[in-house]
C-alpha cells in the first residue's frame, strides 16, 4: 500500500472517494440529546462538546471596568461569574449554569516589552501567535508552551500549562508576577514576593480566585536549533531521555511519540524528535516565522484514521518517513519550532454530531513509565479505544502551584482519542478513564485536572492530596462562591 505515497494524485483521488464516503453515509450511534435551550438563555460548550452549558450572559471584556460591572452585575442578581479563554479545558472549568461568563479573548493587548531583561507584559486574553509575533524581530522567543499557539495566556496559567523544553517545563517557570481582579473588586499584585499564597493558587487554579489581568513572563533567546529524529522501542526511552538530559548536549526541546498503528508495534515503537543548539547565527530565512503547513493534508488524514485502521498505518508511516525521518535533519528557529505547522489544532477541531476529540494526559514517574505504558496499552485495546495519538514529554518536579500535577519529575503520557458522543460512547469514555487513573494512581502518577470529569471523588483526592484544603482556601478568598464552574461544583460542591 506505501507505494502510492509516491503518487500524491492517485492518493488524493483514492483518499477523496473513502473521505466522501464518510461524510454522506455518516457513522456511528446517535448522539446523546441535549435538553432544550431555556428562554433567555445562551448555551455554551468547550471544545470537547462533552459540557453543553446554559448561561445567563457572555461579557466579552476589552475594559478592566467591564469586568467589574459584570462582577457587580452577577452580584447584584445572585447570579455566578465564569472566566473564558479559548475554552480547551475540557472539563467545564470555563462555565457554569446560569453564570455571566468573562469572555477573555479580546482582553488581548501587549503592555509592556523589555528586551534588554527578556521579559514581557501581556493582558490575559493574549495568544501565544501574538507573543512570538511582536518579540521574533527582536531575536527573543517563549519560554514554555503548548504544542500550538493558539492558547491565551490567561488560560495557560490557570491550567499551569507545560510544554517540551527540558529546562523550563511548566508555565510556573516562566512567570514573574500578574495582576489579578478579586471578587471584591481589588486589584492585586501577585509574584513570589507579594500576595504569594495567591500566586500559587492561581496558577493552575481554573478562575476560581480572581480574574487574572495581565501577566509577566521571561523570555529566552531565540536560538537556532537542529532538529533530527531517532526511532526506538519505548522500553529504550527512559535511558535514551537521561543521556539527553544529563550530558552536554545542548538539547532543549523533545518531544515522542510511540505507533498508533494497531499490531505489533502499537504503543510501542516511536519517534523521538529533539530539538539541539546549534551555535549557528540566526538568519533571515531562519527568523520568518512560518505559516501553517499541510493542513489540508493533516485534517484529512486524522479524520480518516478515526474510522479507518489501514489509514492509522498510514499516518504513522508518514510520520516516520516524511514528519519526523530519522536520520533527517532541519535547521530550525526556536521560534518555529515551538509552533509546528505539523499540528494546526485549531484546524482539526471537529463540530461533528455524533463524535468528538478530546485529550487524557497522565504524569508518571520515570522509574514506572515501562510499566504505565504496558498498563495504558492493554487498557487501550480491551476498551477498542480509538486512538489517534499519542504523545511524550517531560515535566521536571514543581511544587510551587498548589493544585501542582508534577511534585516530581515525570514523563507527561497524553492520550488523544476519538469519542462517540451516544450514552453507550460516553459510558465506554468514562470507564476507560477511571481504569486508566487508576494505573497511574499505581504507579504513584498523577492525571492533569484540565480535561474531562470523569475521575471519581476518590480518585482525585489521592492523585492531588491537597485539594480539599484548595477548596478551604478558595472559600476564605471568596466567601460567598462567586467565581464557580463545573470543575468546582463536581468536587467541592457535590462533594459536601
Amino acid at each position: 500500500m506505501y507505494k502510492f505515497v509516491n503518487r500524491p494524485k492517485s492518493v488524493c483521488l483514492i483518499l477523496g472517494l473513502v473521505f466522501l464516503k464518510i461524510i454522506l453515509l455518516g457513522c456511528g450511534k446517535p448522539p446523546r440529546p441535549n435538553p432544550p435551550l431555556a428562554a433567555n438563555k445562551i448555551r455554551i460548550n468547550d471544545v470537547s462538546q462533552l459540557n453543553p452549558t446554559d448561561v445567563s450572559q457572555i461579557t466579552n471584556a476589552t475594559q478592566v471596568r467591564d469586568l467589574q460591572r459584570a462582577i457587580r452585575l452577577a452580584k447584584d442578581k445572585g447570579l455566578k461569574v465564569s472566566v473564558a479563554g479559548k475554552r480547551h479545558s475540557q472539563g467545564g472549568h470555563a462555565f457554569y449554569d446560569d453564570a455571566i461568563v468573562l469572555n477573555m479573548e479580546d482582553f488581548d493587548q501587549i503592555l509592556d516589552f523589555q528586551p534588554e531583561t527578556k521579559t514581557i507584559r501581556v493582558q490575559s486574553g493574549v495568544t501565544w501567535a501574538q507573543i512570538q509575533d511582536y518579540i521574533n524581530p527582536f531575536g527573543l522567543a517563549v519560554k514554555t508552551m503548548q504544542s500550538t499557539n493558539i492558547f491565551t495566556i490567561g488560560g495557560s496559567l490557570s491550567s499551569n500549562i507545560h510544554g517540551r523544553d527540558l529546562h523550563a517545563t511548566t508555565i510556573i517557570d516562566t512567570v514573574r508576577s500578574f495582576r489579578l481582579l478579586t471578587v471584591e473588586g481589588k486589584i492585586l499584585t501577585c509574584s513570589r514576593d507579594q500576595n504569594t499564597d495567591l500566586f500559587h493558587l492561581v496558577i493552575g487554579g481554573f478562575g476560581l480566585f480572581g480574574v487574572i489581568l495581565d501577566i509577566e513572563l521571561d523570555l529566552t533567546e531565540n536560538r537556532v536549533y537542529q532538529k533530527s529524529a531517532i526511532l526506538m522501542d519505548y522500553t529504550q526511552f527512559p535511558s535514551y531521555f537521561e543521556q539527553q538530559f544529563k550530558g552536554s548536549s545542548g538539547v532543549d526541546l523533545l518531544i515522542a511519540r510511540p505507533s498508533i498503528s494497531l499490531g505489533k508495534q502499537f504503543m510501542k515503537e516511536t519517534v523521538v524528535t529533539i530539538w539541539q543548539r546549534t551555535g549557528q547565527k540566526m538568519t533571515r530565512d531562519l527568523l520568518k516565522l512560518r505559516g501553517e503547513e499541510n493542513v489540508g493534508r493533516d485534517r484529512f488524514l486524522l479524520n480518516l484514521s478515526r474510522k479507518y485502521k489501514w489509514s492509522k498505518r498510514l499516518r504513522w508511516y508518514l510520520q516516520k518517513k516524511l514528519v519526523s525521518k530519522p536520520g533527517r535533519t532541519e535547521i530550525i528557529s526556536r521560534n518555529n519550532a515551538m509552533a509546528p505547522p505539523t499540528a494546526p489544532y485549531e484546524l482539526l477541531v471537529r463540530k461533528s454530531p455524533k463524535n468528538t476529540d478530546i485529550v487524557q494526559e497522565y504524569f508518571i514517574p520515570k522509574s514506572h513509565f515501562v510499566d504505565f505504558m504496558d498498563g495504558s496499552r492493554k487498557i487501550m485495546l480491551d476498551n477498542s479505544v480509538n486512538l489517534l495519538n499519542v504523545t511524550i514529554r517531560y515535566c521536571a518536579g514543581n511544587r510551587e502551584a498548589f493544585l501542582s500535577h508534577t511534585r516530581k519529575d515525570s514523563f507527561s503520557i497524553m492520550f488523544y482519542t476519538s469519542q462517540n458522543l451516544s450514552s453507550s460512547g460516553l459510558i465506554k469514555a468514562e470507564k476507560m478513564t477511571l481504569q486508566l487513573v487508576d494505573l497511574a494512581l499505581k504507579y504513584k502518577g498523577t492525571y492533569y485536572l484540565t480535561y474531562q470529569l470523569f475521575p471519581t471523588q476518590s480518585q482525585i483526592r489521592q492523585a492531588y492530596p491537597l485539594l480539599d484544603e484548595f477548596f478551604n482556601l478558595k472559600r476564605q478568598y471568596d466567601s460567598q462562591e462567586l467565581l464557580m464552574n463545573q470543575f468546582y461544583r463536581k468536587y467541592a460542591v457535590n462533594n459536601n
